[in-house]
This record gives C-alpha cells, structure tokens and sequence, in this order.
C-alpha cells in the first residue's frame, strides 16, 4: 500500500473526533494573545483545525490527502469556520514570509529524511511571524514501533507507513532556527501500547 493510499484509507474510515489533549494545550498558551492566524501543518480531517477555527482563529490548514480535505471542506460549509483547506504536500508549502502568528504541527513532521525535515523546517522559520510561536509533536526513538519494519534511513522505518523517530537533541538541531521555549518527552496509550513523542515549542525573534 502506498502512502497515498494508506491515508486514504485511513480518512476514509475515521469519524471526526474532539481535538486532541496536544491542540488544546498549545491553545492554552496561545489564547490570551493577539494572535489571528494559524497554520495547522498535516492536518488529516481537519479536527484540530476545527478547534482552532472555533476558538476565532483564521486557520489554514494543509494535508496531501485528498480524502482528509474533502472531509474538512464538507464541515467548514456546515459549521461556517474561518478554515482554508489547502490539498498539497508539506514539502511544497510555500507562503511568504511573516504569514503566520502560529504554526501547529500535530505528528505531521515524522515522514522525512534529514533533508528534508531540514528544509521544512527552515521554511517554517521563515513564514512564522515574528514572535510568533511553533508547536510539534513527533515520534520519539523511545517509541514502541521504533526498529519495527523496514530500516529506510537513520531513525526511519517502514511499518504501514514511514516514520522518522525524533531525539530531543534531533528536535533541538532542527529548531536551530528559533528560540526554543520548551522540549520534552510525553507518552500516551494507543491501541493499547505506549507512544512515546517529542514535544516542542518555539518562537521567532
């Protein structure tokens, strides 16, 4: 199955569901500022996007998977949210610079070679505004599907789908462009086995 088609499926199944624990803490510090815009990065079918949209944010949001956006747009008729579904691929995101006062990426950003996750996230410091804030959340290599699979690069295996496991020191490295407010390791019961990710917030000076 291609990535393509795995995601498919998986949207194509999935009821929407309330926003995770993750959008709502990121809100919490986000909420009593003057902040308009936001970027949710991978957002799927578009239930964190939702939450921000309902809490008077302008939420753009971007996902490669055609099934996840048609998803999303059928809500934004029927709920009336400021949300713009753009179908594309992270890697191509191209917005100008200062776009956005806060860029959220919920497990979206786990998909990439060094490379790449290098590059995306240099774009990400340069369309955040400035004083803007950035949260993600990755994978961790203490995760329990970490070595599962196909070993397709340095931490990255091929399970289903692929998965680039983050280090808090690899998380650190890659928000070089930003001033790190806080990294962490969190964990939660999925499927009734433990993940294990890496959580991040930053801003721009």
């Amino acid at each position: 199955m291609s990535e393509k088609e795995y995601w498919k499926t998986k949207w194509d199944k999935r009821e929407i569901e309330e926003a995770n624990d993750f959008a709502r803490r990121s809100f919490s510090q986000i909420k009593d500022k003057n902040f308009k815009t936001l970027l949710d990065l991978g957002c799927g079918d578009g239930r964190d996007s939702l939450f921000f949209a309902s809490e008077g944010l302008n939420v753009t949001s971007i996902d490669f998977s055609e099934s996840g956006i048609k998803k999303l747009n059928e809500l934004i008729k029927e709920k009336g949210l400021k949300i713009n579904a753009i179908q594309t691929d992270i890697r191509k995101i191209n917005f100008p610079d200062n776009s956005f006062d806060v860029i959220y990426a919920h497990l979206s950003l786990h998909y990439f070679d060094d490379e790449i996750t290098t590059q995306i996230f240099d774009k990400l410091s340069r369309i955040l505004k400035k004083d803007g804030l950035i949260f993600i959340k990755c994978k961790s290599v203490e995760d329990a599907l970490y070595g599962k699979g196909e070993k397709v690069g340095k931490d990255m295996y091929k399970k289903g789908h692929i998965r680039h496991f983050f280090s808090e020191e690899y998380m650190r490295e890659k928000l070089r462009n930003f001033k790190i407010l806080e990294v962490r390791k969190t964990s939660s019961v999925y499927h009734q086995y433990e993940s294990n990710f890496i959580e991040a917030v930053g801003t721009k000076t």
